[in-house]
């Protein structure tokens, strides 16, 4: 059984560890700043890349090699150095001390992955094959990503202002259900698309009164 659970997790100013200079590393930086995580840097020297990252402030930077010490406070770890030695010894220190741990030269140290991302808006797509096959997982996310609707960024965010009004406006929760499904349709989606954007919400309006107004006669008949 897999033991690996797909989740999206929260890393806006948390502080997270990269050991590594390179372009591995970089990528991973990438990432990691793409969701507003706090990256420290550690290895004896950085790629062009990272170079500018550290210009721009973007991340901070410790020009040194592992130590254990660094890994104080932190929330997750990359190790992305060129040493397979150095990654394990660094792997295992962050799986005694309980810290989540990726380590790009050996998967069955890693307690966590970063899967191949394609992100628009509010709207992710993730392909992992929990390090089986990297080059696999970005084929599929590309091959999913191009085939989206370049629309379904915006829709994606305009229902999640629809949902806090439904949450908000309609209490049976039967009812909410098949208004929050509808809404996420084909068939909706097709009217997102082709009303102007006035329309759009004052259809979603219409439905939440009648939605609500239903929900509503059918409490008060108990």
């Amino acid at each position: 059984m897999e033991s690996f659970c797909p989740i999206h997790i929260d890393l806006k100013g948390r502080a997270c560890l990269v050991l590594g200079g390179g372009a591995v590393a970089g990528r991973k930086v990438k990432v990691m700043l793409a969701y507003g995580a706090a990256v420290t840097v550690v290895s004896p020297d950085l790629s062009p890349e990272l170079s500018q990252m550290l210009e721009e402030e973007k991340i901070a930077y410790l020009a040194d090699t592992y130590r254990p010490v660094y890994l104080k406070d932190k929330f997750l770890v990359i190790c992305a150095t060129g040493s397979e030695e150095v990654n394990r010894r660094a792997a295992e220190d962050c799986i005694n001390r309980g810290i989540p741990v990726n380590t790009v030269s050996d998967p069955q140290m890693c307690t966590f992955y970063l899967p191949a991302l394609h992100k628009d808006g509010p709207l992710t797509v993730s392909v992992s094959t929990v390090g089986k096959s990297p080059a696999l997982a970005r084929r599929l996310r590309d091959s999913i990503a191009g085939s989206l609707d370049g629309a379904y960024a915006e829709f994606a965010e305009f229902l999640g202002q629809a949902r806090a009004l439904i949450l908000n406006r309609v209490e049976d929760r039967a009812r909410r259900k098949a208004l929050l499904e509808f809404l996420a349709s084909e068939d909706f989606f097709t009217d997102f698309k082709r009303l102007p954007r006035e329309g759009v919400e004052e259809k979603v309006k219409e439905l939440i009164e009648e939605f609500g107004e239903k929900g509503n006669r059918e409490g008060d008949g108990g």
